[in-house]
């Protein structure tokens, strides 16, 4: 799946057990096995280690999260919901490079993050309507 080359991820930062000790590092999709299941991530010092889609999170679309700050945003505080709404331009409007400063400012607070974030596995496997860009297709649709 070319079309995940370059996405920016996020190792999860609670994954038990990481050989490389990358947990809750910023990376770059830099190459994807033929079954999508084993993730190949450069990291900014130029270092690259493998992982299963689950142990890799990526940002939520714009719509998502949009639709799930109108759910929640009565548990937000005032910085959390200043935090998700910046967060939320960048994916309407953002650069790649700009996501990845998404990414650090969903670190700011685990809810924040868990908010904004999603699991490779379930992004790849979840085809929503709204988000018709093959590259969140999966099998025969891509």
């Amino acid at each position: 799946m070319k079309e995940l080359i370059g996405k920016p991820v996020m190792v999860h930062p609670l994954l038990p057990t990481d050989p490389a000790d990358r947990q809750g590092h910023l990376g770059t999709i830099s190459h994807v096995s033929y079954d999508n299941e084993i993730i190949e991530v450069s990291f900014e010092d130029g270092e690259k280690s493998l992982y299963l889609t689950d142990a890799l999170l990526v940002l939520k679309s714009y719509r998502e999260l949009s639709r799930d700050m109108t759910d929640g945003y009565q548990q937000l505080d005032a910085k959390e919901l200043k935090t998700l709404t910046d967060i939320n331009a960048i994916l309407e409007n953002g650069t790649l490079a700009q996501q990845h400063e998404a990414f650090r400012m969903a670190l700011s607070n685990e809810r924040i993050l868990r908010l904004v974030t999603v699991s490779l596995t379930s992004r790849l496997e979840l085809m929503l309507p709204e988000e018709m860009h093959p590259y969140w297709q999966k099998g025969a649709r891509r």
